[in-house]
């Protein structure tokens, strides 16, 4: 008996002032991280965006030349904002990681969200000891077209890095460029939403930005296509987004969705016999 009211002496002793002092130095012992984002005319998008990186410990922005308001929406928001000529995506985000001042590094698109369970898991590893923690951690993307987040199919929960320790790098391409780090990785809980879609008009200006890079990497490589394949490809595509990949269980939204894939495709290919048509020519 006297043990017990021993410990209870001990709780009512206790001062709630150096309590709340302890649990502010938990928190302040977290290792830090820096967000990063790269942009051009991203005015409609960036503030949402950085609503949900108001935790991070620095937001690092580089610009490449917006004419919009996107470089004042990232000041107001306490972000540290660099303006770097674009040289493709690869290395403009690595240029985005040399500006990180900090151990993690979160790598995050214009047009994304992070959820409120995401913010937590992503909170929760900085918590860790930092060599305890992995290299890197993949998030779950979850792609909105047209207002409607996809439940179902690739689209739906697609792992991809954004979360690494100081060291990474980007692979240097023009685009679909890689995160990768070296150790152990594991998969955060929580949901990356990405909303691409602002009008067909926008979409369709950012597919033909798209199959031009890609169209120039193929032809680079050596890659034509013959007549059989520029009519055949896209149905495949059509075919494999829709059916296998579920899209189909996604409304409306996911036909479309399956049907502009097909065109990438279409697109894609045309260039690619475009570039070698010109090469051929005297």
């Amino acid at each position: 008996m006297d043990s017990i009211n021993n410990k209870c002496t001990f709780f009512e002793n206790i001062n709630l002032e150096n309590l709340s002092l302890g649990l502010q130095i938990i928190r302040m012992t977290k290792t830090p991280i820096s967000a990063f984002i790269i942009t051009l005319n991203e005015a409609q998008n960036i503030a949402s965006c950085l609503e949900r990186l108001a935790w991070c410990d620095e937001i690092v922005v580089v610009d490449s030349g917006s004419t919009d308001d996107t470089v004042a929406i990232c000041t107001s928001f306490g972000a540290k904002v660099y303006t770097h000529a674009f040289e493709g995506f690869g290395a403009q985000k690595n240029y985005a990681l040399a500006c990180c001042s900090h151990p993690w590094r979160l790598s995050i698109d214009a047009d994304e969200l992070l959820d409120d369970r995401l913010i937590s898991s992503i909170q929760a590893v900085q918590a860790l000891p930092f060599e305890e923690a992995a290299a890197g951690y993949y998030l779950l993307r979850r792609q909105v077209f047209m207002g409607k987040a996809f439940k179902y199919g690739d689209e739906s929960a697609r792992k991809i890095l954004r979360l690494v320790k100081k060291g990474a790098q980007f692979t240097n391409v023009k685009v679909h460029e890689l995160l990768e780090v070296e150790g152990t990785k594991a998969v955060l809980s929580g949901i990356l939403a990405h909303d691409s879609y602002q009008s067909f008009s926008h979409y369709l200006q950012t597919l033909n930005k798209y199959t031009s890079y890609n169209a120039e990497k193929a032809f680079l490589k050596g890659k034509n296509y013959s007549n059989f394949e520029v009519l055949v490809k896209p149905s495949i595509q059509f075919l494999r987004k829709y059916l296998l990949n579920l899209n189909f269980m996604n409304g409306v939204a996911g036909y479309y969705w399956s049907k502009l894939s097909a065109y990438y495709v279409f697109m894609k290919c045309l260039k690619v016999r475009e570039y070698s048509e010109r090469q051929s020519k005297p």
